[in-house]
């Protein structure tokens, strides 16, 4: 099976939370997505979604189409969506001369390691991130390839020990402009998603309280106080919490305060990342 993955990142400079997010599905359900994503912003009269730009009742409306149109496609056209955010001031990140280019590069390695693994073995994948000039996509390219290569031994009784096919194949890897490919544009909602949840999680838990009592004249009146921006963004929020919750999709909210995915495996991931053993560091400048 061919398989394609669009990434982005979102609040990834001079933020406490970052995140990437990744957009995969099968390989020959790109030509159709691409086109329904294309129609959808040229009927809202929008360029290039981001979620920076999401301020407003056109972007919420370009928002809201595109989560309908994902969501209703989830597993129809076997797509995953895997965010991975983290926090700058976790024991990992929180040291001097953290070099966040560098960091950045191992974040986007673990990410689309696992989210590659996670489909079937052999499988050939071409990756597409938005452009980042100061980014060494080929040293990410060479890592990848070296798990893809990767093999099993297995035994088995009528044919002793045998080494099982390689993880994946990396047929392209080549960056991308974002405002070209609509399909890059939905891992840049999902990544925005993400870090807004964790921000925002106290203020939207007073505009849910507020949307849900509307009838409520003194509590409209006190909890009336939201901007434009946050009232777009956690509109989307909003639809987004619910939408999986009516599909059943594991994505908890509550729970942590932030969106986050208990069961990895779930095709919607929110994944908030936790340095893994004690020598889990990030990489340092070496000027």
């Amino acid at each position: 099976m061919e398989y394609v993955v669009f990434t982005d990142e979102s609040y990834i400079t001079a933020e406490r939370y970052r995140s990437i997010g990744a957009f995969s599905f099968p390989k020959k359900y790109y030509a159709e997505l691409n086109s329904k994503l294309k129609e959808i912003l040229r009927d809202s009269d929008v360029d290039e979604f981001k979620w920076r730009k999401l301020r407003n009742a056109k972007y919420r409306y370009c928002a809201e189409k595109i989560l309908d149109c994902i969501l209703s496609e989830l597993f129809s056209k076997a797509i995953r969506i895997d965010v991975m955010a983290w926090d700058t001031h976790d024991r990992r990140h929180n040291i001097q001369s953290r070099d966040d280019v560098a960091n950045f590069e191992r974040m986007f390695f673990h990410l689309l390691k696992f989210l590659m693994l996670k489909r079937e073995k052999g499988a050939s994948w071409y990756i597409y991130p938005d452009e980042r000039l100061e980014i060494s996509w080929q040293i990410v390219n060479d890592c990848l390839n070296q798990v893809g290569k990767w093999r099993e031994l297995c035994t088995l009784p009528l044919f002793g020990d045998i080494f099982s096919e390689r993880n994946f194949k990396i047929r392209e890897f080549q960056q991308i402009k974002s405002i070209e490919i609509p399909c890059c544009q939905i891992s840049d909602l999902f990544a925005g998603l993400s870090v807004y949840s964790i921000n925002s999680y106290s203020k939207y838990k007073q505009w849910e309280l507020n949307n849900d009592a509307q009838f409520d004249i003194l509590l409209v009146k006190e909890n009336s106080h939201f901007s434009n921006s946050e009232n777009s963004r956690f509109t989307i929020l909003n639809k987004l919490i619910k939408q999986c919750r009516c599909k059943r999709l594991g994505v908890s909210f509550n729970t942590n305060a932030r969106l986050a995915t208990p069961n990895p495996s779930n095709p919607i991931n929110f994944w908030n990342y936790l340095p893994q053993h004690e020598n889990d560091k990030a990489p340092i400048r070496n000027n």
